[in-house]
């Protein structure tokens, strides 16, 4: 693998990510779709170089929603302050009806198994690129001879 098949392949494992997280927000029923703000927020960015960085970005509000928390609860809180629920959901807006408050893990999972792929291409890629380079360093070093400050030293 060349250093260009690889930056090819980071890009598009960059954007595959954001598609499939996007599938992924379709595929709970009710999907994790209502305004269309967080589906509509995922992009990725690949900032090619001597450190390579990816980085994905969307509102924050999908963390919560990944793991089916949010505005008004707290650890230990049944959602119940008194018999007709937690006060901010009174409202008409709030009548989200089924699926409001569940955990719908669209992120992790998916981005987990994809990281330690992304991660097995990397080290395969570094790796041979290391041993490559030890393998010519350690050739130029004794097949021509090795220069000191004494002299040179043929093996």
């Amino acid at each position: 693998m060349t250093k260009e098949q690889l930056e090819q392949y980071e890009q598009e494992w960059t954007a595959n990510m954001v598609k499939y997280w996007q599938e992924k927000m379709m595929q709970f029923s009710p999907p994790v779709y209502d305004t269309g703000a967080l589906y509509n927020s995922l992009r990725g960015e690949l900032h090619p170089g001597p450190t390579t960085t990816i980085q994905h970005h969307f509102l924050e509000y999908g963390l919560y929603v990944a793991a089916g928390t949010g505005n008004g609860y707290r650890r230990g809180n049944s959602g119940l302050d008194d018999e007709n629920g937690l006060q901010f959901m009174r409202g008409k807006q709030w009548n989200k009806g089924r699926g409001h408050r569940v955990v719908r893990d669209w992120f992790k999972g998916k981005y987990l198994y994809s990281l330690y792929r992304l991660k097995e291409v990397e080290a395969s890629f570094y790796g041979e690129a290391y041993q490559g380079l030890v393998s010519e360093t350690l050739t130029s070093m004794f097949s021509g001879g090795l220069e000191t400050s004494k002299g040179k030293v043929s093996l």
